[in-house]
């Protein structure tokens, strides 16, 4: 009884001075969680709020599971077998359309600026959009860049039917390039170049073929939810945004602590290239003015309704969606919370 009494008593002063005392398994909220791809450096921006603790102490118990390409995370999302996905934007809006009953939004935009892009050897007779015409390239079905190249073909007046496409896993798309079985290449410039590398081929050896030089104004990738998880859970999907931004900016400040929270998930990654890939990845897609200046996934309004309208015409989409229905920032945290270093 008296052991009782003191347990009681050193608990209450505990309660006055604000330490509370809660049941783990009652305060997590699971996230399962999928990116776009392999594990790269980029990606450190989830992993790290993994391996520091943040998302715990936000109350979220986070998975990061690798992905297939932005087409298949969409697909795994809308199927329930995961909360989150990290996926292409446009990507999502292709699903939704052909999916009607199984429809995504996008919660938080990570990427101001598309990395999609066409890649070549540098010694190809390849150098303008029509010089595609008839040729052969190769790509993951899933990839964002395959599923939205009937933009590109569009805005450049490429016959989209002259095009042979081989279907490759993710990991042997370099390789056949640098072999010669195909005579480009699609995929994210912050993918393929760095992979390339990884292979021996130096960036002089490489030409490419961006879609934003070439008529396509995209945004990039975004965190992925099915609506009805994420008005069940929001304050959850609020916090998920808040880790992910101290994981945004850890990666910023310190890369070295960021290619090694990629290589707990693949050792086989090598540094010095994911290295890279975090350098290219915020310099080409991450950070812009935009971003600089308001802080991380501020849609401008305008821009989206845009670009939506102009990839629901390449994807033969009747009916336009608004831009409230593929892009929302109600589960954003304040404005405050979403600041990026410099």
């Amino acid at each position: 009884m008296i052991i009782c009494r003191r347990i009681t008593v050193a608990l209450i002063g505990l309660l006055s001075m604000g330490v509370v005392f809660v049941s783990p398994a009652h305060a997590q909220t699971n996230i399962r969680f999928i990116l776009d791809w392999s594990f790269q450096g980029q990606h450190a921006m989830f992993t790290m709020p993994v391996d520091d603790g943040t998302y715990t102490k936000l109350g979220l118990n986070v998975t990061v599971d690798r992905g297939g390409g932005s087409g298949d995370t969409v697909a795994k999302v809308a199927s329930g077998a995961y909360d989150l996905g990290f996926a292409d934007i446009y990507s999502m809006i292709r699903f939704n359309d052909q999916n009607p009953d199984h429809k995504l939004i996008a919660v938080m935009m990570v990427d101001d600026k598309s990395a999609l892009a066409i890649e070549m050897k540098a010694s190809s007779p390849i150098k303008t959009p029509q010089d595609l015409t008839g040729k052969t390239l190769a790509s993951p079905v899933g990839d964002a860049t395959r599923q939205l190249f009937p933009l590109f073909a569009a805005a450049n007046k490429l016959d989209e039917k002259s095009i042979k496409w081989i279907n490759v896993s993710p990991e042997l798309r370099e390789p056949l390039l640098v072999r010669g079985e195909a005579d480009a290449i699609t995929g994210h410039l912050t993918t393929v170049m760095l992979n390339l590398q990884n292979i021996g081929a130096q960036p002089s050896d490489i030409r490419t073929m961006a879609y934003i030089d070439f008529g396509v104004n995209l945004l990039g990738h975004a965190v992925v939810v099915k609506p009805e998880f994420a008005a069940r859970n929001a304050e959850a999907i609020r916090n998920f945004i808040r880790g992910s931004v101290h994981g945004f900016n850890a990666m910023i400040k310190d890369p070295a602590d960021a290619v090694a929270s990629i290589k707990k998930r693949d050792p086989l990654v090598s540094a010095d290239v994911e290295k890279d890939r975090i350098k290219m990845s915020l310099d080409y897609r991450m950070i812009t003015e935009n971003v600089l200046k308001n802080g991380a996934s501020n849609v401008e309004p305008a821009r989206l309704e845009g670009s939506v309208k102009d990839v629901a015409e390449a994807f033969g989409i009747n009916k336009v969606p608004p831009a409230s229905e593929v892009y929302t920032d109600q589960y954003l945290p304040p404005r405050s919370e979403l600041r990026i270093i410099q």
